[in-house]
């Protein structure tokens, strides 16, 4: 039993190389299941269990303190909020 739990969480720790046969990964996710006593429902395990997604890439500092300085001037500006420096935003 531990070399059936072994092989099953090596293919659902790397599903990107068992694509080809997304029936064994369910095979090896039932099995990790069964192995701690617990039920599985094949109908529930969707595509984005499969691969995890990219993050987006992350924006430029330069760019996010510009647009984050300009909601901050455009919020002073419509709340009339009196600034003390000229720079403050």
């Amino acid at each position: 039993m531990q070399d059936i739990t072994h092989t099953a969480r090596q293919i659902a720790g790397s599903p990107e190389h068992y694509l080809h046969d997304t029936a064994l990964f369910t095979q090896a996710w039932a099995a990790m299941k069964a192995a701690r006593g617990q039920g599985f429902d094949p109908a529930r395990l969707r595509a984005a269990h499969l691969i995890d997604r990219p993050e987006p890439a992350p924006e430029p500092s330069d760019q996010t303190l510009a647009r984050i300085g300009a909601k901050v001037r455009q919020l002073i500006a419509e709340k009339n909020i009196p600034v003390q420096h000229r720079n403050a935003a």
